[in-house]
């Protein structure tokens, strides 16, 4: 195996909250964010998602 084995235990809950975090359009819409106000929408978005579960 190319990885640790605990990367690859969870790769599946990492795709499935990216899959989660892209339903908000301003993270797959926007092209000419900075990264310093991507990564900030991107904590925003995941708060909101661990807030909902």
């Amino acid at each position: 195996m190319a990885c640790p084995d605990w990367i690859y235990n969870n790769r599946n809950r990492v795709e499935r909250l990216w899959a989660r975090l892209k339903e908000w359009r301003t993270i797959a819409a926007r092209d000419n964010m900075t990264a310093v106000s991507f990564v900030g929408v991107l904590y925003i978005a995941a708060a909101f998602d661990w807030l909902k579960r």
